[in-house]
């Protein structure tokens, strides 16, 4: 089996610099190029016309000022492309959702596979338990944005599946990078970016043959898929 290919937007970022460790000892991916804003080692988002490398997936975990050249650049060579850049605008993301008409899209807010396994968790705790009104609580590294991502979709799902509101709590404790959910006895930890980099990669590797058909997210992904057991 030959490799997914991936071309990957925010090369230079956190979760960009452990996939590229990954990616080089992985029999079944490879990053054939990168794109940031300032490293001239890499492609910036005024060369895009000048990638040249074949690449089957774009992986964009770069800045909403970036995002709205690689979306239309995904557009432009028909990829399937996996968002992973917080902050978007509405515009932005109104912009993806029609995308998603014409190119598999991914952007679920969440990319970790043990972030999924907690959410459902809520979710279940949320069907069976007497409270309307549930507290999450989020503490993360000094310089997360909150509320995260995560948290909003574990507000959506719950509100979504249940009609139960998730009362997000966010605080900004640690030095490290550290990523902790907790909803009554209910706990989740991650730590670092090399498993959100495995995820992510992960999910390439299953978006590479996806038909447009709107917005893919790992809830999808999990339905869809007959096996996520993965080995890169």
């Amino acid at each position: 089996m030959s490799k997914v290919k991936i071309l990957w937007s925010g090369i230079t970022g956190r979760t960009g610099k452990q996939a590229l460790e990954i990616a080089k000892k992985s029999d079944a991916v490879e990053i054939v190029a990168g794109i940031c804003r300032s490293d001239k080692s890499f492609y910036n988002y005024d060369e895009l016309n000048d990638i040249k490398k074949d690449f089957d997936v774009i992986v964009d975990f770069s800045h909403k000022d970036s995002f709205d050249k690689i979306l239309k650049f995904a557009l432009k060579v028909k990829k399937p492309i996996l968002i992973g850049t917080a902050g978007l605008t509405t515009e932005q993301i109104q912009a993806f959702e029609e995308a998603s008409n014409t190119i598999p899209v991914f952007r679920g807010g969440n990319f970790r596979f043990a972030v999924k396994e907690f959410i459902d968790q809520v979710v279940e705790y949320a069907k069976t338990g007497d409270e309307d009104n549930i507290d999450l609580i989020e503490t993360h590294y000094k310089t997360k944005k909150v509320p995260s991502e995560t948290a909003k979709v574990v507000a959506k799902r719950v509100f979504d599946e249940t009609g139960k509101t998730i009362n997000i709590k966010s605080y900004l404790e640690y030095d490290e990078l550290i990523n902790d959910y907790q909803v009554a006895n209910l706990h989740c930890r991650v730590i670092g970016f090399k498993e959100l980099a495995d995820n992510v990669l992960k999910i390439a590797v299953m978006m590479k043959n996806k038909k447009p058909d709107g917005i893919y997210d790992l809830d999808r992904l999990f339905k869809e898929e007959q096996s996520i057991n993965i080995q890169l």
